[in-house]
């Protein structure tokens, strides 16, 4: 039972250290433009505002890094599964 909490929470920490190294590599203004920033604004909010310029390049960092851990703990479980065998 205490090994499988352990892991459970060495697999929990891996993720949450994959998603925090996605937030460090990725950076979302080098690939959207200001223009794609201005229509997605207008097109959510109806305006253009420097509280909202900044929406979409939050949205794309936090889902291209949770993208990233995603894949790789995949990654990382397939090669411990191969590993082991």
């Amino acid at each position: 039972m205490a090994t499988t909490l352990v892991r459970r929470l060495a697999k929990t920490a891996w993720f949450i250290m994959l998603f925090w190294v996605g937030t460090r590599l990725i950076y979302p203004e080098s690939f959207i433009s200001l223009e794609t920033s201005r229509s997605f604004a207008l097109w959510a909010e109806g305006s253009v505002s420097q509280e909202n310029f900044d929406d979409l390049w939050v949205l794309a960092w936090v889902v291209c890094s949770f993208a990233f851990a995603v894949a790789g703990y995949l990654a990382s479980m397939w090669a411990i599964r191969k590993m082991r065998r």
